[in-house]
């Protein structure tokens, strides 16, 4: 229908200007994997200029319930002139047929009110496409958009393409540049791996690298009673609270004070576990410290994972992940330990005296300059 209208249209923009010279729309692409959504938000007006009986008035007005009459029309218009191409190298000639991806599920519905390029308020509509996905991972997706072009031919589209959380570019369609290829970099498709591997990875780093994390778990080994049993006791207070610690710190909302409270807690715990050890000479079993300090040590390391996380789908795989990493992390570390410690005989503690002095001086001095460090940092 439109392409028999074109020359009219050509001959009506030599004679005066577009019916809708300020016809403006907004998009957002989302990939995650091989699954592109589409969120899109035009003018009622530019709707009704190329859809028959939507806005009869061209008032860019809707009545009730006009929005939802049509659409089904709307979710076709667009989902015709917004062509998503997987691994196209360039769209200069246009979109091949057949190779633009279909469309899976479709959302129309009013937008709120909003001003429009003129700053005069404009009724909107928003719709959502979601593509069948794309079989195996996207590197590559060509977007040719072609809306109301012919009606509107000044239209331009305000595009941003958000690629597995991360946002790739920002692009202005128009005529004349209805077509480019967004590539995906090594850090976005990193992130394409699934939530609960990239987050276990985290956490597992996360304890590895830190040195108050790696000193908790030795001063735990060193100054439990003699044998492995109320070494991996301690220890395994010390990972299970860690690993609620996380699921609660990304579940309750924490101000700043407590937020501090958190990046203090760590290195104290380093220095009163060493003072309490160089004072009372016989190894212990610990509950409420490795719990308490536990807590403590995984809420601040998923509040470290903030930024991250708030890119993600949901948190609910990326908090398993990061939980399990940590519960590995520092398993593995207390493991080593306890190996390296079996032929200790010290009848005192799983850790010879000779080892724990200056491990426990150390610990106080690092816990104490830590502290210090994030008090004052």
């Amino acid at each position: 229908m439109w392409t028999s209208l074109l020359p009219l249209v050509a001959l009506a923009g030599s004679a005066s200007a577009p019916i809708h010279p300020n016809s403006f729309s907004i998009s957002e692409l989302h990939i995650r994997g091989g699954v592109v959504e589409l969120q899109l938000r035009c003018q009622v007006l530019s709707l009704g200029e190329v859809i028959e009986g939507l806005d009869p008035e061209l008032d860019g007005h809707a009545e009730p319930g006009e929005i939802e009459r049509f659409s089904g029309e709307i979710a076709e218009y667009v989902a015709a002139h917004y062509q998503l191409v997987p691994g196209a190298a360039d769209l200069a000639g246009g979109v091949e047929p057949g190779s633009a991806l279909a469309v899976a599920e479709a959302f129309v519905g009013e937008a709120p009110l909003a001003l429009d390029p003129m700053n005069e308020v404009s009724e909107w509509v928003d719709v959502v496409l979601t593509f069948e996905a794309f079989a195996g991972e996207l590197q590559r997706l060509g977007v040719h958009q072609s809306l109301f072009q012919i009606t509107s031919p000044g239209h331009r589209d305000s595009c941003a393409v958000v690629w597995n959380g991360l946002e790739v570019g920002q692009r202005q369609f128009a005529l004349g540049a209805e077509g480019h290829v967004f590539v995906a970099s090594a850090e976005v498709l990193d992130r394409g791996a699934p939530a609960f591997q990239r987050y276990f990875l985290h956490g597992a780093k996360a304890a590895a690298g830190s040195l108050d994390s790696l000193l908790l778990v030795l001063l735990l080994v060193l100054a439990a009673r003699p044998g492995r049993r109320s070494a991996a006791i301690s220890v395994g207070v010390l990972v299970v609270a860690a690993a609620v610690g996380v699921q609660l710190g990304a579940r309750v909302t924490v101000s700043a004070t407590e937020v501090r409270f958190l990046e203090l807690t760590v290195p104290l715990a380093i220095a009163y576990i060493g003072l309490d050890d160089l004072l009372h000479r016989d190894g212990r079993t610990r509950f409420i410290e490795a719990a308490v300090f536990g807590l403590a040590l995984g809420g601040r390391e998923v509040l470290q994972l903030a930024p991250e996380l708030i890119r993600e789908v949901g948190p609910r795989e990326p908090l398993a992940g990061a939980s399990a990493g940590l519960a590995a992390a520092l398993s593995g570390v207390a493991l080593a330990l306890m190996l390296l410690l079996s032929r200790s005989r010290d009848p005192a503690a799983a850790g010879p005296r000779r080892l724990r002095l200056p491990v426990d001086v150390a610990a106080m001095g690092v816990g104490v300059w830590l502290f210090l460090a994030t008090a004052l940092g």
